[in-house]
C-alpha cells in the first residue's frame, strides 16, 4: 500500500468530487504502454506496416493523432526495441498527448513550447506544424534541456529550435511572435503518481501554494508572446486546483479580453472544474477546462485551458 501524506488526505477531504481510495488503486498500476508514431520522418501507414511485420499490435487513441496503445510488442522495455532507437515512436502517456492537440497547430505555423523538457510535447508540435513550421522549445533547466535537444534530434525535428532560458522572461523578448503556445506548466505531479510514487507521500500543502504563482506567471509570460487571435493551452498533470482551476481564474481576471475554448476530447471522461475551493470562487468560464482524475481513464490526471487572446 502506498503511503500517503497527511497533506495529501486532506486535500482529499475538501475535494468534493474526489475519491482517494480510487486514485490510489489506480496509481499503484503502471501507465498503459502507448506511443506516438513519428510522421516527420516517414508516412504514418509506412511506419505502422514496418511495426506489425515485427511483432507489434497497435489501437488508435481516438483523441490524439498518431497515437496508440501498445496491446503487443516484440519486447518486454518498449525503450530497448530498435524502432524506438531509430525514433519511429515517441513513449507517452495517452493523456499527455492531448494539451498539444488541443492547442491544434496548423502546417507552418511558430508555436512555442515554454516548459519544453524532456521533449514528449515539443516533438509532438513539431509533427502538427509539419517541416514548413518551427517550434520554439525552451526549458530552464540545463540538465533537462539536454534531453529535450537529444530527443528532438532523435525525432529529426529539424523544424524546432531549443532554448535555455527562464520562460517568464520570453513575454519581454518574444511579445506577439506566435500563433500558438503551450505552457506545460511545472507542477506537483499528482496526476502522474503512478510514474513515481514517492509524489504521493512527499506531497504538501505549500508545494501548491508556491507553484501557483510561478504557473501563473509562465502563463502570463506564454499569453504576451501570442499574436492577436493566438491561442494558448495551460496544462498540468497535478489534481491541486490552487494550481489549475485558481490559476485560470486569476489570469481571466487579468485579462477581460481573453477567452476560454472548450476542451472536450473524443473518447475521455471529463470531469467538471470545480466552481469553488476553500474560500475562493473561481471565474465561471473556468468550466470549459478539460479536467480528469487517473482513475477517470485509466491513466494520467491532467487539466487543460485553452485561451484565445483577444484581437
Amino acid at each position: 500500500m502506498i503511503e500517503v501524506s497527511e497533506d495529501l488526505k486532506i486535500l482529499a477531504s475538501q475535494l468534493t468530487d474526489f475519491d482517494l481510495e480510487a486514485y490510489l488503486e489506480t496509481v499503484e498500476r503502471p501507465l498503459p504502454e502507448c506511443v506516438r508514431l513519428n510522421t516527420l520522418k516517414f508516412q504514418e501507414e509506412d511506419v505502422r506496416r514496418f511495426m506489425q511485420g515485427r511483432g507489434w499490435r497497435l489501437e488508435p487513441i481516438p483523441w490524439a493523432r498518431h497515437g496508440y496503445r501498445v496491446l503487443e510488442a516484440p519486447a518486454a522495455s518498449l525503450g530497448d526495441t530498435l524502432e524506438h532507437m531509430l525514433g519511429l515512436f515517441y513513449l507517452q502517456g495517452p493523456v499527455s498527448m492531448l494539451p498539444a492537440e488541443a492547442l491544434a497547430p496548423e502546417p507552418c505555423e511558430r508555436c512555442l513550447d515554454l516548459c519544453a523538457a524532456p521533449g514528449s510535447k515539443s516533438t509532438q508540435l513539431c509533427q502538427l506544424v509539419g517541416i514548413d513550421g518551427v517550434v520554439v522549445a525552451n526549458d530552464v533547466s540545463k540538465t533537462r534541456v539536454k534531453a529535450l535537444s537529444f530527443n528532438l534530434q532523435r525525432w529529426g525535428a529539424v523544424n524546432s529550435i531549443v532554448t535555455l532560458a527562464d520562460g517568464r522572461l520570453y513575454g519581454r523578448w518574444a511579445a506577439g511572435m506566435f500563433s500558438k503556445v503551450l505552457v506545460d506548466a511545472p507542477c506537483s505531479s499528482l496526476g502522474v503518481a503512478s510514474k513515481d510514487w514517492s509524489v504521493v507521500r512527499r506531497f504538501r500543502s505549500r508545494q501548491s501554494k508556491r507553484l501557483a504563482p510561478l504557473q501563473l506567471a509562465l502563463l502570463e509570460a506564454g499569453y504576451k508572446c501570442l499574436k492577436p487571435g493566438g491561442a494558448i493551452v495551460y496544462s498540468t498533470c497535478t489534481i491541486h486546483p490552487l494550481e489549475n482551476e485558481a490559476v485560470v481564474s486569476h489570469f481571466l481576471e487579468r485579462h477581460p479580453e481573453a477567452r476560454l475554448e472548450p476542451v472536450r476530447p473524443e473518447g475521455l471522461r471529463v470531469r467538471r472544474p470545480l466552481e469553488e475551493f476553500g474560500s475562493e470562487r473561481f471565474n465561471p468560464d473556468v468550466e470549459k477546462c478539460f479536467k480528469c482524475y487517473p482513475y477517470d481513464n485509466g491513466g494520467e490526471g491532467f487539466f487543460i485551458a485553452k485561451i484565445v487572446r483577444g484581437e
